[in-house]
């Protein structure tokens, strides 16, 4: 998911690194942003046989069903398509980040104008066709930033038509007459904030340790019941009831779906206002140089993550995108 003091490690050497290396070699930034276009446009290319037969998922066991809606990757049916993914919502997000990028490699001219609109052409249609809205909104949050002040009148219609395919992706999900339709329209982040504040409530300076969510919510599930947890799983938890009898509930989800609720459970109100304090220093870094532009994959994230959480398939695109202040101005 993203999670752990490792992971941390490996993004911190990563983004300082290559920040170090972009400084030595400049003329290596057009490589990488070059080679993360065509990844997307390889990741936008998958999409659409899955549309077709939601089977396929390029795996080793790819066709093959666990269960009538379940393949043996364990993917499910309704969350098709994946592309080269594990989850349609990570592969929105990439989808959404290169086509920020494109424009970001445009305005800079690295790319002409008619791989732009090649780009574009094959991102968008994928993007839509995943159905996640978190990612369609981010992307015009990120648009919004890259090119508001100029082209603020002509991005209005582009607002429209994102929340106009939101509200179509919303409307088009199945509904239950059992549960209030707000709670449906926020897909149980209404229910999941509510359990995280309780979390928070009763360890808000260091948090319960990364994985935060997963491991409040045996304690927090219920304001009324304490258990006796003796297992904490990935996907379950067990514990001895009244009777001392081990019994095993399932965890809803590892994350809040937010990343400020996440950081919180995972280290404290502390360590949320260090990594912001962290995150909002290296996003002035492209802001302040001539590399300006790509830190919009960072506003992106902020907003994709709103509803969302960090997940090591894609997070660190966002750190990736701050590393590019390091580009001198002679090679933009």
């Amino acid at each position: 998911m993203g999670d752990g003091l490792l992971y941390w490690l490996l993004i911190v050497g990563f983004t300082l690194s290559n920040t170090l290396l972009l400084r030595l070699h400049p003329e290596l930034a057009r490589s990488q942003l070059q080679g993360l276009l065509i990844g997307g446009i390889i990741l936008a290319l998958s999409i659409f046989p899955q549309v077709t037969d939601w089977r396929i998922d390029y795996t080793a066991t790819t066709g093959q069903l666990r269960d009538k809606y379940i393949l043996a990757s364990t993917i499910f049916q309704q969350q098709q398509p994946v592309g080269l993914y594990s989850h349609r919502g990570h592969a929105g997000f990439v989808l959404a980040a290169v086509a920020v990028l494109s424009l970001v490699a445009c305005r800079w001219k690295w790319i002409s104008a008619g791989y732009l609109a090649t780009a574009l052409a094959l991102i968008i249609p994928a993007l839509l066709l995943t159905q996640t809205r978190a990612a369609i909104l981010a992307l015009t949050a990120g648009i919004f930033y890259l090119l508001g002040r100029k082209y603020c009148k002509q991005l209005i219609p582009l607002a429209l038509i994102s929340l106009l395919a939101a509200g179509i992706i919303t409307g088009t999900r199945p509904t239950y007459n059992n549960i209030p339709l707000i709670r449906q329209i926020a897909s149980g982040r209404i229910y999941l904030g509510e359990v995280s504040w309780r979390g928070i409530s009763q360890r808000p300076l260091l948090g319960w340790g990364f994985d935060g969510f997963g491991t409040a919510y045996p304690y927090v599930r219920d304001p009324n019941w304490m258990p006796a947890v003796v297992r904490l799983g990935d996907f379950s938890f067990d514990y001895f009831d009244k009777d001392l009898q081990l019994k095993t509930k399932p965890l809803k989800t590892a994350k809040a779906h937010n990343l400020i609720l996440d950081t919180i459970l995972s280290t404290g109100i502390l360590g949320m206002l260090s990594y912001f304090t962290l995150l909002g220093y290296y996003l002035a870094r492209p802001i302040k140089s001539p590399a300006r532009g790509a830190e919009a994959v960072a506003i992106l994230y902020l907003a994709f993550t709103f509803t969302w959480f960090e997940c090591a398939q894609f997070s660190h695109l966002a750190w990736w995108s701050l590393s590019l202040w390091g580009v001198i101005n002679q090679d933009i």
